[in-house]
């Protein structure tokens, strides 16, 4: 049973929605309920492989997806959720994407090949009015093919910037993109932006809202977000900062 109100009651024909599904995960749909989630982890996976206890609720079960677009974007347990690909892909509608690593491991998973698109960078995908492209992200040697996001949808810009370092010198892609939202991972452990560089790189990109991720699921990933609220009036006063509760709808 799923604990979020996913309907597109009320909203007009160029209006997304934003749900945030906790630690990275998103879903955003349009009126017409086109679906494109990014790194939902629903699961305990993360438990039984490596010890992470979930503490956040588990909101939408794996059924309830119904994804047009699933995308990952490295094979991390909290993006490539293990035990949540192999329910989701039983829909027949969902078209899988990532960057090579995740590619190989939906192949290995049994998920029929013409469901499954790699996503690499300068080279956009098109699919039901939505295009998606990889760009830079830097997560280190254990994810040497991490990638960021840049989504459109309903001529709504998204960038998320995925798990990275800070490399502000590599994200032009971003930068030219101009997205209307940016969407961080701000925890500042494993290598992800700390809430200082979370601010300049929304700064960076003259993003109009930037919602923050990657907290309030493991003891062990940390994250500050009254210290990114601080750092967002410092580095980028003209972006507005959404903070999401887990589940929230933020129509845009």
């Amino acid at each position: 049973m799923s604990f979020i109100d996913l309907s597109t009651t009320n909203m007009k024909d160029d209006d997304i929605a934003i749900f945030w599904l906790g630690q990275a995960g998103f879903l955003i749909k349009d009126n017409k309920n086109t679906t494109v989630v990014i790194d939902p982890y629903l699961s305990d996976c993360g438990e039984r492989i490596r010890g992470f206890k979930r503490l956040s609720p588990k909101l939408i079960t794996p059924q309830e997806l119904q994804a047009d677009v699933y995308i990952t974007t490295h094979n991390h347990f909290d993006h490539f959720d293990y035990d949540t690909i192999p329910i989701a892909s039983s829909n027949a509608k969902t078209q899988f994407m990532g960057p090579k690593s995740c590619v190989d491991l939906f192949l290995e998973m049994g998920i029929k090949k013409e469901k499954v698109n790699l996503l690499a960078q300068n080279k956009p995908v098109a699919h039901k009015g939505i295009t998606i492209q990889a760009v830079f992200a830097d997560h280190g040697a254990l994810a040497p093919d991490a990638i960021g996001i840049l989504l459109t949808m309903k001529d709504k810009k998204i960038y998320i910037a995925g798990d990275t370092a800070y490399r502000p010198d590599k994200i032009q892609d971003a930068i030219d993109f101009e997205p209307d939202v940016i969407i961080l991972s701000i925890n500042g452990k494993f290598g992800n932006l700390n809430p200082e560089e979370g601010a300049r790189y929304a700064n960076l990109c003259n993003a109009k809202i930037a919602i923050p991720c990657h907290f309030w699921t493991f003891i062990e990933h940390g994250g500050d977000v009254q210290s990114f609220s601080e750092e967002m009036e410092k580095h980028a006063p003209k972006c507005k900062v959404k903070f999401m509760c887990q589940g929230e709808k933020f129509i845009y």
